[in-house]
């Protein structure tokens, strides 16, 4: 390994994942597991989400048919926006806690009345940043208000019992409610 592959990639970069080493692909069980392990730990869909991101293992893969199939049998419903996502998801690679998805295409969904696009390779790290599930370093992911503004981290917060999911983006931040 050279000192730049340890190095991450510069704002703007697109990173690769160490396609060398040997990803181990999961099962639709292990997806199950995994689901199941996320839902016990909490009950909000986005938080949820996060989880599996964070519970995946390192130096997987999950191939998009695995993963609708373990969906399925979770009885997850994806609706309105992800559905787009899932069923564009060609594949999940997971090295640490770097995640790369990659689509069948470029995908148009709206979020809230805002148009979010995701390239056909998006790359984020997942983890905790005070205390908060969080998706982080994300490149691929774009929202527009009348520009289009990369989307660089989602966390999900907690604030006065009421949860929040704040997004960062390359033209700000902003707050959105879930409760």
């Amino acid at each position: 390994m050279t000192p730049s592959d340890t190095q991450p990639p510069r704002r703007g970069q697109t990173p690769v994942l160490d396609q060398t080493s040997q990803n181990v692909p999961l099962t639709v069980d292990d997806v199950k597991r995994i689901i199941s392990q996320a839902q016990v730990a909490s009950t909000d869909p986005v938080a949820v989400g996060l989880q599996i991101f964070n519970n995946l293992g390192d130096n997987i893969t999950v191939f998009g048919d695995i993963l609708r199939q373990a969906l399925t049998d979770s009885s997850v419903a994806v609706d309105g926006p992800l559905s787009a996502l899932v069923a564009a998801a060609q594949n999940i690679t997971k090295i640490g806690s770097r995640v790369a998805v990659t689509n069948s295409e470029e995908i148009k969904t709206e979020i809230g009345g805002t148009a979010i696009k995701f390239k056909s390779l998006v790359t984020f790290d997942v983890g905790t940043e005070g205390g908060f599930p969080t998706v982080s370093n994300i490149q691929g992911a774009a929202a527009h208000k009348v520009f289009w503004f990369d989307i660089t981290t989602i966390q999900l917060r907690e604030d006065q019992g009421k949860k929040i999911v704040h997004v960062v983006t390359s033209g700000g931040a902003r707050d959105f409610s879930l409760s």
